[in-house]
């Protein structure tokens, strides 16, 4: 290294940090600020283009103010030499960690890119393309901070004299297809495959490609084709791989076209785990002399995920004890002590009707001074017996059909019970003791009614009412004859019974009816048409 001068205007020198063919990098210490920075000369002497990027560095990162970007303190020249006073970061560059560590954890890469793919936003969001993204130009300070620097040949919205179309400029091993052909044209896709590539580096411990030559390199990149990372290393998971596939695409237009999308799938992975933890691992690997073995990260439980499960199987477990309560399990073990199961099965006339559309149901009230109805115990007749366990039971083919109703749990005692079927109310006091009670009742004493019979007419043309002339007869013992002429104890329910609506000069209109046990009353309305 060159001599180091002991002041630099009013910074004073603490040592030589680097020196190139370009400049050097000194140290030191801002007077007023109080805070180590660093400094960067321009030592080259009669190049424009070099001053002109020079001072373009500065003025980008004069509006760079992030946190994940190193910060800009000072521009100034003296002696014909021009100066950059910048944050001075404690630490290492990535290149550094990556070549001690010989690879990184899949966590601690994707921290890095989050915070990397931070400092990118902001300087997309300026119309700022860096162009030279590489773990060289990553600083991981010894809190496990992440800044990015070295913006020297970036562009922006500005009109850029520095970059000529066809000049190639960048790091070969990170740069796109595109940039190697015109580095004036790219956009901010380049910068996310050149971070690809670093995440490559990061969890893989090696680049996608190597090549003698820029050449070589160029054609790689062209097609594309590099090792699996998961074959280097199987611990990679493959949500990262298919990050990198995209990211390193050799056509632009299949990369992504921003940031964000990058930034919310990195979220996503890294939210399972304890990023705090994670970054303080990367401080310690940042600050020990030696190759670290990283800590294992657990992943953090989902807390809504347990939530819901647990919401899941509370209720579920709700819904079981509602259904062992509601099916009379809990009465019928773990209460049996106190409350007896009664049951109740109503027999009815079979009907043409399903058995819905009959309604049956049961009513149970205490039998004292004070008459009142059992909380819960109103219940719904269903079809087919109960045997003494409450399940349906088969009965022989007969012309009635039973119904039963589910159980109810009543403490021993007197009670009422009132069962509605249809137009029928039936009610029966009864006592309840420890032993299992059944109820029967039997409605075929009504197994049929009379019926009576509404007919009217009119003209299926022009609606005339023809009451008052049509006649209806009806089919007894094989012949038609008047309503007058049926014993009235034979025109019952439960019967199929025709009916013949006529009148003269009109066709006759027949109908066959099948009058269920429950029902008494018969309307007919008859549309006559005259006769062709």
């Amino acid at each position: 290294m060159s001599d180091t001068p002991d002041m630099i205007g009013k910074y004073k020198i603490q040592g030589q940090i680097a020196q190139g063919g370009m400049g050097a990098i000194y140290k030191s210490m801002h007077p007023e600020l109080k805070r180590p920075v660093i400094i960067k000369k321009l030592t080259i002497r009669g190049n424009n283009v070099a001053k002109e990027r020079f001072l373009k560095e500065a003025k980008i990162l004069l509006e760079m103010q992030s946190p994940y970007i190193v910060h800009l303190f000072d521009y100034f020249t003296e002696g014909g030499y021009r100066y950059i006073v910048e944050e001075f970061v404690e630490g290492l560059s990535l290149d550094k960690l990556i070549k001690k560590q010989g690879s990184l954890s899949p966590q601690v890469a994707m921290l890095i890119m989050q915070d990397s793919l931070y400092g990118l936003r902001f300087a997309h969001k300026k119309n700022v393309v860096h162009r030279d993204i590489k773990p060289g130009n990553l600083l991981i300070s010894r809190r496990g901070e992440i800044k990015l620097t070295d913006f020297g040949i970036a562009s922006d919205d500005s009109d850029d004299r520095t970059t000529k179309d066809g000049v190639v400029l960048g790091t070969p091993s990170y740069m796109p297809p595109e940039q190697f052909k015109n580095s004036s044209g790219v956009d901010q896709r380049a910068d996310i495959y050149a971070l690809g590539v670093m995440l490559y580096e990061m969890v893989a411990g090696q680049k996608p490609y190597t090549a003698e030559t820029q050449e070589e390199m160029y054609e790689k990149a062209r097609r594309g084709k590099f090792v699996d990372p998961r074959k280097i290393n199987k611990n990679i998971p493959p949500e990262i791989c298919k990050l990198i596939k995209k990211m390193m695409a050799p056509k632009a237009k299949r990369r992504f076209k921003s940031v964000e999308p990058i930034i919310k799938i990195v979220k996503k992975y890294l939210k399972y785990y304890d990023t705090h933890a994670i970054r303080v691992e990367l401080a310690k690997m940042v600050i020990s002399p030696r190759q670290l073995k990283e800590a294992e990260y657990k992943k953090k439980r989902n807390v809504w995920k347990d939530f819901f499960v647990a919401l899941v199987l509370c209720g579920a477990a709700a819904a079981g004890a509602w259904y062992l309560w509601t099916e009379g399990w809990v009465h019928r073990t773990i209460l049996r002590s106190i409350y007896t199961p009664v049951n109740m099965t109503i027999k009815l006339p079979q009907t043409s009707a399903p058995a819905s559309h009959i309604s049956a149901r049961a009513l149970f009230f205490t039998n004292g001074t004070e008459i009142k109805e059992v909380e819960g115990s109103a219940r719904v007749f269903v079809e087919g017996a109960a045997d003494k366990k409450g399940l349906t039971a088969e009965r022989p083919a007969s012309k009635l059909k039973a119904y039963h109703i589910k159980p109810v749990f009543l403490k021993p005692g007197m009670y009422r019970a009132k069962v509605a079927v249809g137009s029928y109310v039936w009610w029966e006091n009864f006592e309840v003791t420890r032993e299992e009670k059944s109820i029967d009742i039997n409605f075929s004493a009504n197994e049929s009614r009379p019926i009576k019979l509404i007919v009217s007419a009119r003209d299926g043309k022009n609606g005339m009412d023809l009451s008052d002339r049509a006649k209806c007869q009806i089919l007894y013992n094989g012949r038609w004859v008047a309503l007058e002429e049926v014993p009235r104890e034979k025109f019952n329910s439960a019967a199929v019974w025709k009916f013949k609506v006529s009148l003269d000069g009109y066709e006759d209109e027949l109908f066959s009816l099948l009058i269920d046990w429950y029902q008494d009353t018969v309307m007919i309305r008859a549309e006559l048409f005259l006769k062709k």
